[in-house]
């Protein structure tokens, strides 16, 4: 695994965050997605949509969506199409490039987030000075109905505070398998001068492990600190849904 130059974090605690929401052939689950930012205790302030060349109508439901629903002060809306299909790590690393925030929050386009997740994220990264990325678990579902469990994480947490582990650079050549750094795709959250210093997502040829996701966080971690929740879910996972698999995932 390569080490890219050293590059500083920010010193003071985050003053923004993007929500990147990476789409193909879901737009059947986008006005669910959609209602999990709309119902966020700290709003974000971007939100950065891409469709990857989908077959169905994802680009028609998303704008109609963000029709219905104009973005509130402070925060800006954007939408993007790539021409053809190019994979998730290409339209990830394309839509992150566009974002003005400190911190990029990734949401699936079948996920769900918790209802807080955006303010907790903020929160950790302020109490956390010094890593680069932060991640959690998710509570897995398949189908179309969302668990009946509690969508807001705040009320639970805020007295015990969160229990996060920090996984620190020189821990990495120690991992033995790709899922000793795990987390969540959705929720996961990073400083956007990390993923420019990695050089972002990597297409299948260059990763050092099959998935983008995995390979993109286990490089950050070969660099700077990272931390994660691994009982806490910051999101709902759709299990029966994924169409990349095999591609550019």
């Amino acid at each position: 695994m390569d080490r890219k130059p050293r590059v500083d974090l920010p010193a003071g605690p985050p003053r923004s965050i993007a929500v990147v929401v990476p789409c193909y052939k879901h737009a059947a689950f986008l006005p669910e997605m959609f209602e999990s930012i709309l119902a966020q205790t700290r709003f974000p302030d971007e939100v950065i949509f891409i469709d990857d060349g989908s077959p169905d109508n994802s680009t028609e439901v998303m704008r109609s969506l963000f029709d219905a629903h104009p973005a509130p002060a402070g925060c800006r809306y954007s939408f993007l199409a790539n021409p053809k299909n190019m994979g998730q790590a290409a339209s990830l690393n394309r839509a992150i490039s566009t974002a003005s925030s400190d911190l990029v929050m990734i949401l699936n386009a079948d996920d769900y987030l918790m209802h807080d997740a955006v303010e907790l994220m903020l929160n950790l990264f302020g109490k956390y000075p010094g890593v680069a990325l932060i991640g959690a678990h998710s509570i897995h579902f398949a189908g179309s109905e969302l668990p009946a469990e509690a969508k807001r994480l705040t009320t639970e947490y805020e007295t015990a505070g969160l229990p996060l582990v920090v996984q620190r650079p020189d821990q990495v050549p120690g991992y033995r398998n790709y899922n000793d750094l795990i987390m969540t795709h959705t929720g996961s959250t990073f400083w956007k001068v990390a993923w420019e210093a990695v050089g972002g997502y990597r297409q299948k040829r260059e990763r050092c492990v099959p998935f983008s996701d995995r390979d993109f966080q286990l490089r950050v971690n070969a660099v700077w600190p990272v931390a994660v929740d691994y009982e806490t879910p910051f999101a709902f996972w759709r299990t029966d849904s994924t169409v990349d698999r095999g591609r550019e995932s």
